[in-house]
């Protein structure tokens, strides 16, 4: 089965408005994205998928599949997952493609390592997996992280317990962070769990050099500074 990619890029955005065709180091954002697409599969594999017609013209400038994506599928809160079924079906029926396996790759994530993502197809489809989930281990240590109620204070707790051991060297690893780096899972796994997080689903360490998700402008400043240092 050949793996299809699928790029959701809406017009909208609340944190940073009209960041997907926002200037970023001399190309529109989502444009990373696609070309990033166009290095790992072949143009008739990749759907851009969008509320934009300005959008669409980015992926038809590339030679690859476009969805104009109904506007009740681009609001803040319209889950992902809806786009993704949508775009498979249409592709489906408007291109006779069949999206047996999909890649997500969300603009916001402008800086990938091709080699790592080749690794991570490679092992999805070894290991025959139902989905695959980038992650990079965590910053922050568990022990020094608390979760509570901000109307109710009284019912704070650690995300781990530090059981008075509190220094980094005595944290041993194992917590990570899902980057958006990608997703990866076979479609029917996508239609009856409703998600890419399901029991079933395994997660791939990817590099923290840079983990950057955009998400406001200084997201967006943090990308340009990590851009212009792998560029130079």
């Amino acid at each position: 089965m050949e793996m299809k990619v699928i790029i959701p890029a809406r017009e909208g955005s609340k944190g940073l408005p009209g960041k997907n065709l926002k200037n970023l180091c001399g190309k529109p954002l989502v444009d990373h994205t696609i070309l990033k697409a166009l290095e790992l599969f072949n143009s008739s594999s990749i759907i851009l998928t969008t509320d934009s017609k300005e959008i669409l013209h980015r992926g038809e400038k590339y030679g690859i599949k476009t969805i104009l994506r109904p506007k009740e599928l681009a609001k803040d809160n319209s889950p992902i997952i809806k786009t993704i079924l949508h775009a498979s079906n249409y592709a489906e029926k408007n291109f006779s493609m069949k999206c047996d396996q999909i890649m997500l790759l969300q603009p916001t994530y402008p800086i990938r390592d091709t080699l790592e993502i080749k690794k991570a197809i490679q092992f999805f489809e070894e290991k025959k997996l139902d989905a695959l989930v980038s992650v990079v281990e965590m910053e922050e240590h568990p022990c020094e992280c608390v979760f509570f109620n901000q109307e109710d204070y009284s019912n704070w707790k650690f995300l781990k317990d530090p059981n008075k051991k509190t220094n980094r060297q005595s944290y041993s690893g194992n917590y990570f962070f899902i980057n958006g780096n990608f997703y990866i899972a076979d479609l029917e796994s996508l239609k009856l769990n409703n998600s890419f997080l399901f029991n079933q689903t395994r997660f791939f360490k990817c590099d923290g050099r840079y983990k950057v998700d955009i998400d406001d402008k200084y997201d967006f400043e943090f990308a340009e500074f990590c851009l212009s240092k792998i560029n130079n």
